[in-house]
């Protein structure tokens, strides 16, 4: 089963039509129909971790199904989550964690609540504020 099934399954289990999953999670109903057609394979992390709790279904388990996920290393004390980036690279979300801490514990607390508290239209202006950013001071290093 592929993920778009997996998908409507779920969305069926809960009663729910596309729009009115969209619409709880704060996406439209096109993309969820585009995903349950198989037109969008692998969905945005930030999309399963929106429509999650509407399904009642643990965002880890989106993350699994989608790709994103590889395995779930269960070690003495602790968990170890192996995540998959959209091109199935690894991706060790921990490490990169730390080291954004590291290098400025202040804007790990801000971009942590950001991610947590502001509403979804905040968060992308200030990610497109980011990129642009990003993209300016790599065209001064000539990157």
């Amino acid at each position: 089963m592929g993920f778009g099934e997996y998908l409507r399954h779920l969305r069926k289990v809960k009663g729910l039509t596309q729009k009115q999953l969209a619409d709880l999670a704060g996406f439209s109903n096109t993309e969820i129909s585009r995903i349950e057609s198989g037109d969008r394979r692998k969905p945005s992390p930030i999309i399963l971790k929106a429509i999650a709790p509407h399904l009642s279904v643990p965002y880890e388990e989106l993350l699994k199904q989608a790709g994103y996920l590889e395995e779930v290393i269960d070690h003495r004390g602790y968990t170890e989550h192996v995540f998959m980036d959209e091109d199935g690279r690894l991706t060790d979300i921990v490490r990169k964690a730390k080291e954004m801490q590291e290098a400025d514990s202040d804007w790990a607390s801000i971009a942590y609540r950001v991610s947590k508290e502001l509403p979804r239209e905040d968060l992308e202006a200030i990610k497109a504020i980011a990129q642009s950013l990003l993209n300016r001071q790599g065209s001064k290093n000539g990157k």
